[in-house]
């Protein structure tokens, strides 16, 4: 169900839902339309995205029950920011980031989200991570053994140029100036 609401000039206790900051925040000045999807009013630009989720996961917000709009705008955005987050890629994503992620889809579970697809995603994260920082791991071992066996291989190279010119010194005859 989407219902569009042409946003007028808003008062100052009406909320709306800010892009660059990525929080709920007064606006004096706001030309954006707000739209209902699902009994969430969410922003124009945010639509697509919120309607993709219900159409994947139609009983998603089926056992959320609360009335108050602010605050099931605010969990939506919530919802919303929470898989922005997880879109990062595996460098961006800091261990913080991931466990905050953890602790906001359990939030968003007891409130009542269906979001067993969400926790899947959590936790490949997690994995991701945990796997990003083992070729890490590995690869600098590797690099180091791979330095070990240059300087190795120098120094061998080194030995061999040596015995060349010694070889070398060994197979001129002498001089008659050498002998008398």
């Amino acid at each position: 169900m989407v219902n569009n609401t042409e946003s007028s000039e808003s008062s100052d206790d009406e909320q709306s839902y800010s892009s660059s900051s990525e929080e709920w925040s007064k606006s004096s000045d706001d030309a954006d339309e707000i739209v209902e999807v699902n009994g969430f009013q969410v922003l124009d630009s945010q639509v697509n995205q919120v309607m993709a989720i219900f159409e994947k996961y139609p009983d998603m917000a089926s056992d959320f029950s609360l009335k108050n709009q602010q605050l099931r705008n605010a969990y939506m955005g919530v919802l919303l920011n929470l898989i922005m987050t997880l879109c990062q890629s595996p460098d961006e994503l800091t261990m913080d980031d991931l466990n905050k992620a953890d602790s906001t889809v359990l939030d968003l579970t007891k409130a009542g989200f269906k979001l067993h697809w969400l926790r899947q995603k959590v936790d490949e994260a997690f994995l991701k991570k945990e796997k990003k920082r083992e070729f890490r791991a590995r690869i600098r071992l590797l690099e180091e053994k791979v330095k070990k066996r240059k300087l190795s291989l120098s120094d061998l190279e080194s030995d061999l140029k040596k015995q060349k010119a010694t070889a070398l010194a060994t197979e001129t005859p002498f001089d008659f100036s050498d002998i008398v």
